[in-house]
């Protein structure tokens, strides 16, 4: 069986990550790192050792790779991932999926008419808190569902958002939101089901320099009477505090808790003691010392290999993507219009683009 040939676009942070997953990975091999900056892309190759590339269009043209690692700024992960199938490759793209449900829309077309694949990372779908807490959900041990709360309290200062122009802006970046806590999302629908309705308000309270929000309360009412709540910030003062999942069931409680949904911080459910955990990956660290979620990507490129080498099936599809930018734009929608938005969104609001609302920093400058 051939290797799966893989090109790492966006030699960054997570771009890095990728390299060295892919590096020890049997029935992968990495066979370009591109990056526009060139210095990144020789740093990566030099690692993955494999040719370097610094034009994405180069990447697009050559026949020695089979998947595209999207690992660039969040606003342009849709028109990558659209021009990487249409170019005959399949697409692996870190979250989020897209900033608007037309460009997700875009992808699931392109999908089906080139027959490529498309991939999402998801990866705290693998975290094993996370895993028991939904096997827990769907073998109806905690009977019927209330609540899901979700709480992120993370900290992103001045020196993240000066580490790359594209952070904090709404062309690229896309907001707190999107950038920081679709993974938050994705698990409050992968549990709570159709969504029906969402309320939000978003603010910046602490980062004036940025176009974006830095905290918000999202609202998601589901069509089986349970409501999920997420509270969220990049403000929390000096560190990350909490990355945290609660359940609510007739039948008992279970909360996943520390920074990184890396712990079951309480369990209380009928008949059922609280399971030991085996250890997981520890969170993505990143230069400039702050830390994102849990490090699950050898997970992720598995199932990558596995659809493509043995016909398995993608563990997060296209598909339940839209579903997460589906919500997120309904949420900037309720902030913006100050209502409740209905899901599925009306034609009008499909269209809604999230890089056009104002800018809600006070005085937005990357100089503070």
């Amino acid at each position: 069986m051939e290797d799966v040939r893989f090109a790492v676009v966006g030699y960054g942070n997570i771009g890095s990550r990728h390299v060295s997953f892919l590096k020890g990975l049997e029935g992968a091999r990495i066979t370009g790192v591109c990056d526009i900056v060139p210095e990144r892309a020789d740093e990566g190759a030099t690692i993955a050792g494999c040719e370097s590339v610094y034009s994405f269009d180069d990447v697009l043209s050559r026949d020695d790779i089979d998947v595209v690692n999207l690992c660039t700024p969040s606003g342009l992960h849709a028109s990558q991932a659209i021009a990487s199938m249409r170019a005959g490759k399949h697409v692996l793209s870190e979250k989020p999926m897209a900033l608007t449900l037309k460009e997700a829309d875009s992808i699931i077309r392109t999908e089906k008419e080139t027959g490529k694949k498309y991939f999402l990372v998801k990866q705290n779908r693998y975290n094993p808190p996370v895993s028991i807490l939904r096997d827990m959900v769907v073998s109806g041990k905690l009977g019927r569902i209330y609540m899901i709360s979700s709480t992120v309290l993370w900290n992103r200062n001045m020196n993240y958002f000066r580490e790359g122009e594209w952070r904090g802006t709404l062309d690229l970046d896309g907001g707190a939101l999107f950038t920081q806590c679709s993974h938050f999302i994705d698990l409050i629908l992968w549990i709570g089901g159709e969504a029906l309705s969402v309320n939000a308000w978003m603010d910046n309270v602490a980062h004036p320099y940025i176009e974006v929000e830095d905290l918000g309360h999202v609202r998601i009412d589901f069509k089986n009477g349970c409501a999920g709540v997420l509270s969220y910030t990049t403000a929390a003062y000096g560190r990350n505090m909490e990355g945290s999942l609660m359940v609510l069931g007739e039948k008992g409680c279970i909360k996943i808790g520390g920074k990184y949904l890396n712990e079951i911080s309480d369990w209380s459910v009928e008949g059922v003691e609280k399971p030991e955990i085996p250890l997981g990956a520890p969170a993505n660290t990143y230069k400039g010392g702050y830390q994102g979620s849990m490090s699950n990507h050898d997970k992720v490129l598995n199932n990558v290999i596995g659809v493509l080498s043995r016909d398995e099936d993608i563990a997060v599809t296209s598909v339940q993507g839209r579903e997460s930018v589906e919500v997120m734009q309904a949420a900037h929608l309720s902030d913006v219009l100050r209502r409740r938005i209905d899901i599925p969104l009306g034609e009008e609001e499909k269209a809604f683009d999230t890089r056009k609302r104002e800018p809600l920093g006070t005085h937005w400058s990357k100089q503070g």
